[in-house]
């Protein structure tokens, strides 16, 4: 078998456990080894501070705000599912290109930690949320680079 079969395979396994697990009403749950798996609180208005502060919105629009140089995220527009491993493994398969878009736009990587993404998957899930989303919410140098375009690497 492949080492990217096995690597699906493994992932694929891994979501379907994750997606069993939190179903049970807690924040805390016990795994097969009885090691504790940790699952943080999603806050949707850190998340909308956070997709405009870390420049998010450089490429992704919400709202009408921002750009289009990749996938809206309207809670609206989401075809994926309300599945949180979903929406990581789609960042994962687009992390060389955010990567290089992040360094031609902000001259560094962004860096998150697994709350940031938790509450940056709450804000792309919640329409009340992005509705109070606006332009008046961007930094000035974020405002600057959409303003000049994001970076034409891959054009």
């Amino acid at each position: 078998m492949s080492p990217a079969r096995s690597l699906t395979i493994a992932m694929a396994s891994f979501c379907l456990a994750v997606t069993l697990v939190s179903s049970i009403p807690f924040n805390e749950v016990r795994a097969a080894d009885q090691k504790i798996l940790h699952m943080p609180d999603a806050d949707a208005k850190r998340g909308k501070a956070l997709f405009a502060e870390r420049g998010c919105v450089i490429c992704h629009s919400v709202n009408n705000v921002g750009s289009e140089v990749a996938t809206s995220l309207d809670a609206s527009n989401m075809n994926i599912a309300r599945e949180p491993f979903e929406f990581f493994a789609r960042m994962w398969r687009g992390a060389p290109q955010m990567l290089a878009l992040q360094q031609a736009d902000l001259g560094y990587q962004i860096d998150f930690s697994g709350q940031d993404i938790a509450d940056i998957f709450a804000f792309v899930q919640s329409r009340e949320i992005q509705e109070g989303f606006t332009e008046q919410d961007l930094p000035d140098h974020i405002k600057e680079i959409i303003d000049n375009g994001p970076s034409a690497a891959f054009e």
